[in-house]
C-alpha cells in the first residue's frame, strides 16, 4: 500500500515529493475570486481603510480573504473597485492608473470625470448650492484630479445634479 495517498483522487505515491507535485498540479488550491473577495466586504461603508477591510472581512468569516487585505498598501480605498485596481496590482507587481480606459476611450477616459462618480461624489448634497459647496462635499471622498475637476466649474449657484452634469459638459468642451 502507498504511504501517501491523495484525499481527492485516492491515488497513492510512495514518495512524499511525488504526493506533493500531484496535489500541486492535479489538484492546486484555488486562489481566492473577485467574487469572493466582493463577498467578503459585502456592506461595508466606503471609503475604508486597509485594516477597515481586514476587520470587516474576519469578522465576516472571511479568513482566507483577510490576509490578502493585509497585502494591499496602507490607505483609504474609496470603493470595492479600487481595491480590486489594487489587488490586482500587488499580484501583477504592476501599477496602473486610478481609472482604467476603456479599448475606445484611451487617454480621454484617463482624464475625465464620468457622470456616474460626479453623482456619487455628489450624493447627499443639498441644493442649492455653489462651487465652493460642492467642492467642500466631496473633498473627504474625491481623489485631487476629481477635486481640481469639480473646482474647474463655473463659479455660480447649482440648482440640482443637472444643473451640475451642464456645467461638467460646459466646461469640457472648453478644454478642449
Amino acid at each position: 500500500m502507498a504511504q501517501y495517498q491523495c484525499p481527492v483522487c485516492g491515488e497513492g505515491f510512495e514518495q512524499r515529493s511525488a504526493y506533493r507535485r500531484h496535489m500541486q498540479t492535479s489538484h492546486p488550491e484555488q486562489a481566492p475570486s473577485a467574487a469572493d473577495m466582493e463577498g467578503a466586504l459585502a456592506g461595508i461603508g466606503f471609503p475604508a481603510t486597509r485594516d477597515e477591510l481586514v476587520r470587516h472581512a474576519r469578522e465576516g468569516g472571511h479568513d482566507d480573504i483577510a490576509p490578502l487585505l493585509e497585502e494591499l498598501p496602507a490607505r483609504r480605498y474609496r470603493d470595492a473597485a479600487e481595491v480590486a485596481r489594487a489587488f490586482g496590482e500587488l499580484r501583477s507587481h504592476q501599477h496602473k492608473p486610478d481609472h482604467q480606459p476603456s479599448a475606445r476611450g484611451g487617454r480621454r477616459a484617463l482624464e475625465s470625470l464620468s457622470a456616474a462618480r460626479v453623482a456619487t461624489l455628489l450624493e447627499g448634497i443639498e441644493f442649492p448650492a455653489t462651487r465652493q459647496d460642492l467642492v467642500d462635499h466631496v473633498h473627504a471622498r474625491a481623489s485631487d484630479s476629481e477635486t481640481a475637476a469639480i473646482r474647474r466649474l463655473p463659479e455660480r449657484t447649482y440648482h440640482d445634479m443637472s444643473d451640475v452634469a451642464r456645467a461638467f459638459g460646459e466646461s469640457h468642451h472648453r478644454s478642449e
